[in-house]
Formats: C-alpha cells, sequence, structure tokens
C-alpha cells in the first residue's frame, strides 16, 4: 500500500505583499515649505490690511483762480536812433483756497504750504505761497483780483484733533495759462512736523 501525502493546492496569487516606493527624501519637506509660504503670505496680507491707517490729515481745493500775467519790456534805442527789440515775459498766478482737516486723535502741526508742477519734460517746480505781506503787493498791483481777498492759509499753526483750518494760498509760475493745461501734474504741498506731506491735486482748466 501506498501513503500519498494529502497536500493542499494554492490557488490565485501569492502573499499579497504591497510593493510601497520608500518617500521620497524631500518630499514632504516641500510639502513643508508649501504650506509655510501659504501661512506666510496670508499673516502679511493680514498686517498690512489691519494696519493700514488713514492720513493724518484731509484737504480739499474749495476754489482756484488762474490769473496770467504778459510783460512786454521794451528794449533800448538802437543804432541810428532806431527801437530796440522788445522782450514778452509769461507768469501766472494761481490763487486757491484750501482746507485741511486733521483726522487723527493727536495735534498736528502744520508747517508750510506750497506747491509743485511737473512740466511736460518730466522736470518740477516748487514755489511756496507768499506771506500776508506779499499778499497785500498782489492785490494792490492787481486790483481787479480784489473779489478774491480773503483770510491767508497760515503757517505754524497746531490743528486739534478734528479740527480744520482753511485759507487763500498764492503761487507763482514763469509760465503762461495755455502750459497750465499741458502740465503732467500739479499740487498742493501741506507740510506737518513728523508726519507725511498731505499731496492736493490741482485742477488744470
Amino acid at each position: 500500500m501506498t501513503d500519498f501525502a494529502e497536500t493542499s493546492e494554492v490557488v490565485g496569487p501569492g502573499p499579497n505583499l504591497a510593493q510601497v516606493d520608500p518617500p521620497h527624501p524631500f518630499r514632504s519637506a516641500l510639502k513643508t515649505l508649501i504650506i509655510a509660504a501659504v501661512v506666510v503670505s496670508v499673516l502679511i496680507g493680514l498686517y498690512v490690511y489691519l494696519g493700514q491707517k488713514p492720513p493724518v490729515a484731509a484737504g480739499e481745493i474749495l476754489s482756484m483762480t488762474l490769473y496770467p500775467v504778459h510783460t512786454q519790456i521794451s528794449g533800448g534805442g538802437g543804432a541810428d536812433g532806431m527801437q530796440g527789440q522788445g522782450q514778452s515775459y509769461d507768469q501766472l498766478l494761481i490763487l486757491t483756497k484750501v482746507k485741511v482737516t486733521n483726522q487723527t486723535d493727536i495735534p498736528l502741526f502744520l508747517q508750510d504750504v506750497s506747491s509743485t508742477i511737473k512740466l511736460p519734460d518730466g522736470s518740477e517746480q516748487t514755489n511756496v505761497t507768499v506771506s500776508d505781506r506779499d499778499m497785500d503787493r498782489v492785490f494792490q498791483a492787481y486790483p481787479s483780483l480784489a473779489y478774491l481777498r480773503s483770510d491767508s492759509m497760515h503757517r505754524d499753526i497746531t490743528l486739534s484733533p478734528g479740527q480744520s483750518a482753511q485759507g487763500l494760498a498764492i503761487f507763482n509760475y514763469p509760465i503762461s495759462k495755455d502750459q497750465w493745461s499741458t502740465l503732467q501734474s500739479a499740487k498742493v504741498v501741506v507740510s506737518f512736523m513728523h508726519q507725511k506731506n498731505l499731496e492736493i491735486p490741482l485742477p488744470r482748466q
């Protein structure tokens, strides 16, 4: 008698040993860096948004008048008694009423009021508003402007929180009225002590 050993038949694949690739050494580090970058970007955005503060002062131009002055200068006598060639000179007076309001909860110390124009070639000219004495001279020289006379925009004043100040500022530039409309920009600049300047655009008629 022959003995047969009983064997069991194995059906299907062998042991289920999953072949898993080992993690890339830089993959997890890269993922961490991306997450960190996103978090930092969000935090920076929140900081900029929440940290933004309104300007310390608000300003507006209440009125503006352009007064062109054309001066003809006669030349001296030429040879044989002939009249020399004259020269002309253009200047533009800018009379503008400015209002400034303190928007903070601290006093603002207003130092000066000036204006800056940018010419078509990109160059800039700056002019400080006339003093009270020079303002008197302007209205004496040009009496037709008397109807615009009002209190000047004073320098070296203190604006309490919420307080406003307004007054007339007069600027003078060696340009014609036609050139005014070709300027790249024109603005009134109000300067404060220990604070950023306030810039108020001037209309170009």
